[in-house]
């Protein structure tokens, strides 16, 4: 294969127009033309950058012996995550564990009892053990903050080698760009519901909130990293503002459950809402393929 065959190849793959290939590498749309029809090639300035922006080597994509079968052998090694990085992202995990750890010591030294008696109801609900502990001392949003900084540094963890598959596997790296969309959904209908029962008074529900308030900024966060993920410039600030006003329909909906008490109906809005947006704003309109297309040749 020619380098104008695999650079045509590959801007297909990755489903970008000439004009936005040529953005991405800071030439004009004429010099990618030029490379595509075979008449000129990158200058060394731009070859590497072209390369990069592929996930393949310059020597691969210089070289008209190695066909397309040979990219995977010849694509640019990934770099490790650095020995730093691993040791501070393991350093957080470590001190959210401790900290739950510690939670628990010190509930079993400082028992604390909490009684809790819903408006409406003539029952008490009774909280021991480390529950009653955290809700003596209102420290529900340390626990679920302990909880999140975990997830964040297990999931620095799992990137750097997340990143190099989803490079290989565009199918995989849409999943997991559409799982934190899934999942902020569910976090925003339970605080939402958690709101709800808190302003009925029940209390009991403060700690379920902090809980979904921490997965809400978790998943939140997972989003922002995935619009950065995007290659192409001008299609990563139309996803930004494309995930922002999802995102602000979400927490519209959210408002409203609050306000209005609309549990069941509240929910099958919110999962109509992210259907909509999955299966049809997202492969449309942000270049996330849900399926496998055939890469043609040319």
């Amino acid at each position: 294969m020619t380098f104008a065959e695999k650079l045509i190849r590959l801007r297909k793959r990755e489903g970008w127009s000439q004009e936005a290939l040529a953005e991405s590498l800071g030439v004009s749309r004429q010099a990618v033309s030029r490379w595509e029809q075979g008449t000129a090639l990158p200058d060394a300035g731009k070859l590497l950058p072209c390369a990069k922006l592929f996930g393949v080597s310059v020597d691969w994509i210089l070289d008209d012996g190695q066909d397309w079968e040979a990219k995977s052998q010849a694509a640019a090694p990934a770099k490790k995550p650095g020995l730093l990085r691993t040791i501070l992202w393991s350093i957080l995990i470590g001190i959210s564990l401790l900290g739950v750890l510690l939670l628990g010591i010190l509930s079993s030294v400082f028992q604390a009892v909490v009684t809790e008696a819903p408006a409406g109801v003539e029952w008490v609900h009774a909280y021991t053990g480390l529950v009653g502990f955290l809700k003596f001392y209102h420290l529900e949003w340390l626990f679920a903050l302990c909880f999140l900084a975990a997830a964040v540094g297990i999931l620095g963890l799992l990137l750097p080698r997340l990143r190099k598959k989803t490079d290989e596997n565009p199918i995989l790296r849409t999943n997991l760009v559409l799982l934190p969309i899934l999942l902020q959904a569910g976090a925003i209908s339970g605080c939402a519901q958690s709101l709800w029962w808190l302003g009925m008074g029940r209390e009991d529900y403060r700690g379920l909130f902090w809980f979904h308030t921490a997965a809400l900024l978790a998943t939140s966060l997972w989003m922002a990293w995935n619009i950065r993920q995007e290659r192409e410039p001008r299609q990563r600030r139309k996803n930004a503002w494309i995930e922002l006003t999802y995102c602000i329909l979400q927490a519209v909906v959210g408002l409203v459950m609050v306000d209005m008490g609309l549990g069941l109906v509240g929910t099958v809005l919110m999962v109509t809402l992210g259907a909509v947006y999955i299966l049809v704003i997202n492969p449309r309109y942000m270049n996330r393929r849900l399926t496998r297309s055939k890469e043609n040749g040319k």
